[in-house]
């Protein structure tokens, strides 16, 4: 399987995709699904030869005090355990998408004798011996293995992916004290547009980044007052207003759920809590576009 490794540097680049990717998600569900479905026929078809079916040529029948056979048998063992690791691995894979892996009860170590079995007795495919079989099986993991690596990288794609979607709430345990949209502005009594959502809580108390990103701004910003900006690429910004301490500077990259600041009454503010916007191309929009429900 390759692995797949991702710089923190990528959080903040202008190609990532800011969508949930359930879509994705099934796709690669159905992919993990026909690995372990593939694994296991071939573990069945391993196990029908380790019986000894049909022309005697079975893997069961190879002397292993035969010097010729040595060979073939450590390459039986070697894709054996190639198809239990393959087995894990989707296993492994299919859990990260929560989905349930089918029940399937063929596996390698439980084909062989002792079970319950019956049918005619077939003549074996042409061509069935036991190298054209090694050469089946072999061909059979390969592609099992390619599927599972493409199923891997969709994964990491889609969960770099929701690191850098602001679905978390900034504050949490904290209900929203003041929602987006018109409201009467706390100093004129008038009429007004709030561009954000406001979250009242203690002064000090820890702000957390929505999303993971790179740190834009961290300090003063006009009726703002303190305030950090997080970049969490193509065009998506996170902003958290009036904060008396910032935790970050400008440049750092972050993750879902970092510190990066505490709750404060700085800049045209009429007491402590966090002004939290997302803009999206420079345009505040409804957090409620991208947040969770999860609030109390």
């Amino acid at each position: 399987m390759a692995l797949v490794i991702v710089s923190a540097g990528t959080l903040a680049s202008s190609r990532l995709r800011t969508v949930t990717l359930r879509p994705l998600a099934a796709v690669a569900g159905a992919l993990a699904v026909a690995g372990l479905l593939g694994g296991f026929a071939l573990g069945y078809q391993l196990g029908g030869n380790s019986r000894g079916e049909g022309d005697g040529s079975g893997f069961a029948n190879l002397n292993p005090a035969d010097p010729a056979n040595q060979t073939l048998i450590r390459e039986i063992g070697s894709l054996s355990g190639r198809l239990i690791r393959l087995e894990a691995m989707a296993g492994r894979l299919v859990k990260r998408m929560d989905a349930t892996p089918p029940a399937v009860a063929t596996r390698l170590s439980s084909s062989v004798a002792h079970e319950p079995a019956g049918g005619p007795l077939l003549a074996p495919p042409a061509g069935s011996g036991t190298g054209a079989s090694l050469l089946r099986l072999n061909q059979g993991l390969e592609e099992v293995e390619a599927r599972l690596d493409g199923v891997a990288s969709m994964i990491a794609r889609s969960e770099l992916d929701q690191m850098a979607f602001p679905s978390r709430t900034p504050v949490p345990g904290v209900a929203i004290s003041s929602g987006f949209g018109r409201r009467i502005d706390p100093f004129t009594r008038r009429p007004a547009q709030h561009a954000g959502i406001d979250y009242s809580a203690p002064h000090g108390t820890l702000i957390q980044a929505s999303a993971g990103g790179r740190v834009r701004r961290a300090g003063p910003y006009g009726a703002y007052g303190r305030t950090v900006e997080i970049d969490h690429g193509d065009g998506l910004v996170t902003r958290y207003g009036h904060v008396s301490k910032t935790l970050v500077k400008a440049g750092d990259i972050v993750l879902p759920g970092q510190p990066i600041a505490t709750v404060g009454s700085t800049g045209r503010s009429t007491g402590p809590h966090l002004h939290f916007e997302i803009l999206r191309d420079g345009r505040q929009v409804h957090p409620d576009l991208y947040l969770a429900r999860d609030e109390p």
